[in-house]
């Protein structure tokens, strides 16, 4: 509990007053399934920097397609660091996501240090903008996955990683995988 007041304090003392609640509803839940000791290695400055680095991943998505991206965060860049490769993705919620996506990352010769992996009723714009978390019964519900592998320094094998992520979580690319 005092690890997730740590990070609501930095969240808040990042955002604009104006969408200050928004963001923090949603770093609430994205951590709230996570076992505490997963995150008592961690500092709570890199903590809300992976909570507010998938937010703003998410702010943007086409309706029916994932996000996925794989990089290694740093101070200078994001404002938050990681010994290890990150993996964000935002993508419809469905069944054996996690499962998949663990074990490309295996495949890639990625270890998985840490899994984060809310599902979350979200609420978008028509035009795939985020707008926060959702009240609606009918609310679609998305899942964002965070996860840390061994660190990847080959920016092609970065690359390699994200586009068979796509390919293993995007039902238009399993169609034409089957084509």
């Amino acid at each position: 509990l005092q690890r997730q007041r740590q990070i609501a304090a930095l969240v808040a003392s990042r955002i604009a007053p104006v969408v200050r609640p928004t963001v923090q509803a949603f770093v609430a839940r994205y951590y709230e399934q996570v076992d505490p000791e997963d995150l008592q290695e961690r500092l709570p400055a890199d903590l809300s920097g992976v909570a507010l680095s998938h937010w703003n991943f998410a702010r943007r998505r086409e309706p029916g397609h994932p996000r996925v991206r794989a990089f290694n965060p740093t101070l200078e860049e994001h404002g938050w660091q990681s010994k290890h490769t990150i993996v964000e993705i935002v993508n419809d919620n469905m069944p054996f996501l996690v499962d998949s996506v663990a074990m490309e990352a295996n495949r890639h010769g990625g270890v998985l240090h840490l899994v984060i992996h809310p599902i979350l009723p979200i609420e978008r714009a028509p035009d795939g903008t985020l707008k926060g978390l959702s009240t609606d019964a009918s609310a679609k519900f998305e899942s964002f996955i965070h996860l840390e592998v061994d660190r990847i320094t080959d920016t092609a094998a970065l690359g390699a990683l994200a586009a068979d992520l796509v390919r293993d979580v995007d039902p238009v690319q399993h169609l034409l995988d089957w084509e």
